[in-house]
């Protein structure tokens, strides 16, 4: 068995959030009014492939590494997200009621388009149904894509015994290989 555990927080701006997480180096999915970008955690704040990222346009955001997942939405409201509990820092709020999952199981989305550069840290992804893409990924082969790892978290209902997946856990971008393309 499997516990996810968590802590939440109210108040808190995105930089404060981040800095609490203590999430340096992972990825961060950040929604704004006019884009959706991707970028690195660095420093208490996100760069993107072009620089800095401007987090006062930030509405919502998921920034995860392989050990945990932020939550912030611009309301103030945060939470932190891990199967390793010592992970959820005292400072960061209140704890959360740990999810018992009775399994879990590993899920992956494929990016929309297909490597066409990687290097210093990024790989940049391109469709013409969609334009560019640059996520943070170390290397990936050209024409090959990209694919978003997550966890998710099964349950069992206690009253009937159904299982569903309660939860999800963003986990990190990895290199895909499409077989038998050429």
């Amino acid at each position: 068995m499997t516990t996810l555990y968590a802590a939440a927080t109210t108040g808190v701006t995105l930089p404060e959030a981040l800095e609490a997480a203590g999430l340096d180096g992972g990825c961060a999915l950040l929604t704004t009014p006019s884009a959706y970008r991707v970028a690195k955690v660095e420093g208490g704040g996100c760069v993107t492939a072009c620089g800095p990222a401007d987090l006062s346009v930030v509405y919502e955001a998921r920034v995860f590494t392989s050990e945990a997942e932020l939550r912030w939405v611009e309301s103030g409201y945060a939470v932190l997200l891990t199967e390793d509990e010592r992970l959820l820092l005292g400072s960061f709020g209140e704890r959360v009621d740990p999810l018992p999952a009775i399994a879990t199981m590993d899920a992956r989305y494929l990016v929309w388009g297909a490597v066409t550069a990687s290097g210093s840290g990024w790989t940049t992804l391109a469709s013409s149904h969609v334009g560019t893409l640059a996520v943070p990924l170390v290397t990936a082969e050209e024409k090959d894509h990209v694919r978003l790892a997550a966890r998710e978290y099964v349950v069992a209902d206690r009253e009937h015994g159904n299982a569903y997946v309660a939860e999800e856990r963003l986990i990190g971008f990895e290199p895909y290989a499409v077989e038998g393309a050429a």
